[in-house]
């Protein structure tokens, strides 16, 4: 057992710190650090080499932490070099840091969180980090780009609001149009300099206006027209010298949104294009398009790697902690919010979408509605999210297309025999996808398909709906 080499890496941007131990715990030679590049790499693996050969050690370990992405590409280097043959583990790191807090007193350099990751690695029984597969992890840098660009224009919309106040103070508490930054809002909002110069503006000419910024697609324009005026001339008046500033400001503000809304729209066809690749066992869920579908794929990997829902829903943060000591049991357990924030934005999405196109969810969102007073929408939503996190666990690990409630009670209820499939009659069961996802294997499904064949759904986030090219729901509570 003492002729084990362990190597812990303190992985930064510049350098990767190098920290050798053996068996019983004592250092290998000195601390080293190798530049973050390739050269710094191949240096690594001949004094490692080296190392190994002149202290006759017959295994070596290698552990770094799973830290944004610097690690990857030493990862995927060391574990590929045929000269190494060694284990190369990337360690969670809350895990290394759990294990830190054993040593009392210890600063926190480079050069001590390498010594720290090499002393864990002696003490064995490491959970791994989760290493997801190259389409995966392709996937996953589209989908949690989108989630970037989603969160920079939820900012670019509250900096909106705020200039709309001081312009067109009424605007957003009447809304005369439902979309606050749809087309024929943000052209008026850029076209008009304060409330005031569009309250000036006659009947005749504002509706001209609404027709061509709405392609006619109001059926009523006098009313709509009727609308905005009544809303501009019940705003604040504002100094022109304040106006021309704050117009301004709110001018480049709708243009950089506009601007990130067209990167989102990109984004998502990229995101259903690469889709293709994966079955589309959660495209069959009505109410869920590509877009979501990708976003929990790509964060969820191999489904394998879970052995339950329950472990799916920790790894997600949608997990409520107990609050309980003797007798006293609290009534209000908090979210805990740890794990994978992307995976929980996606699911929160998705649970959106359902109540707004699924029957099923809409009826169970509205019972969670209605059982307290505090928080209801925030949590009957993450209660939501929580009962899709089951669905989804059930599908990606049958590899089965989401069956209606309707369906799974006439099936229940049809008599044996009777309108059922044979067990082994594969000429009537329905493929789940032609193209074989990774790692789930390719298999046959009983179930039915949800979407309809000649279905019109558009592809986006929200099946039915438009929510693709729009911004969505920002909840960073959750």
């Amino acid at each position: 057992m003492s002729n084990k080499l362990f190597a812990g890496i303190d992985v930064s941007l510049e350098n990767n710190q190098l920290c050798l131990m053996d068996f019983e715990g004592n250092p290998v030679g000195k601390p080293m650090s190798f530049a973050n590049n390739l050269p710094g790499t191949l240096a690594m693996v001949s004094h490692l080499n080296s190392v190994m050969e002149k202290g006759d050690f017959e295994k070596l370990t290698i552990g770094m932490e799973a830290t944004a992405l610097y690690w990857f590409p030493l990862f995927n280097f060391l574990n590929s070099d045929p000269t190494l043959q060694a284990q190369v583990l990337p360690l969670n790191p809350k895990v290394v840091s759990n294990f830190r807090s054993a040593y009392a007193d210890m600063d926190k350099t480079d050069v001590k969180d390498s010594f720290v990751i090499a002393d864990r690695l002696r003490f064995g029984r490491t959970p791994q980090g989760y290493i997801p597969d190259v389409d995966f992890l392709a996937l996953q840098r589209l989908t949690r780009f989108r989630y970037h660009l989603v969160q920079c224009a939820s900012e670019l919309k509250n900096y909106a609001k705020s200039f709309l106040f001081l312009t067109f103070s009424e605007w957003n508490r009447t809304r005369p149009f439902s979309d606050l930054f749809g087309a024929t809002s943000t052209r008026l909002l850029k076209k008009f300099r304060s409330a005031q110069e569009l309250a000036e503006v006659s009947t005749e000419e504002l509706q001209e206006l609404l027709r061509e910024f709405s392609k006619g697609r109001f059926r009523n324009v006098e009313a709509k027209a009727a609308l905005v005026n009544q809303t501009a001339r019940d705003s604040f008046p504002v100094p022109k010298e304040l106006a021309d500033q704050v117009h301004l400001l709110l001018k480049q503000t709708l243009q950089q949104l506009e601007l990130l809304e067209k990167h989102i729209a990109r984004l998502d066809k990229k995101i259903a294009k690469k889709m293709r690749k994966f079955s589309n066992v959660l495209e069959s869920i009505p109410g869920i398009g590509p877009v979501l579908a990708a976003g929990i794929l790509a964060e969820i990997g191999d489904i394998s790697r879970f052995s339950g829902q329950s472990k799916l829903a920790k790894y997600a943060g949608l997990t409520w902690r107990k609050n309980q000591s003797g007798n006293f049991n609290g009534n209000v357990t908090p979210l805990t919010k740890t794990g994978n924030a992307y995976l929980r934005y996606y699911l929160i999405q998705a649970a959106q979408c359902l109540v707004q196109h699924n029957a099923e969810y809409r009826e169970y969102f509205r019972r969670k509605l209605d059982e307290t007073a505090r928080h209801p929408y925030k949590r009957a939503l993450s209660l939501t999210a929580r009962k899709l996190v089951r669905l989804v666990y059930a599908l990606l690990s049958r590899n089965q297309l989401y069956m209606a409630p309707e369906e799974r009670k006439r099936r229940e209820l049809a008599p044996k025999g009777v309108n059922q499939v044979p067990e082994h009659d594969s000429a009537v069961q329905t493929e789940v996808s032609e193209v074989s996802q990774k790692p789930h294997k390719k298999v046959k499904t009983l179930a039915v398909a949800a979407r309809p064949k000649n279905s019109a759904w558009p592809a986006g986030t929200c099946t039915g709906s438009k929510s693709s090219q729009r911004v969505g729901l920002h909840l960073p509570s959750l």
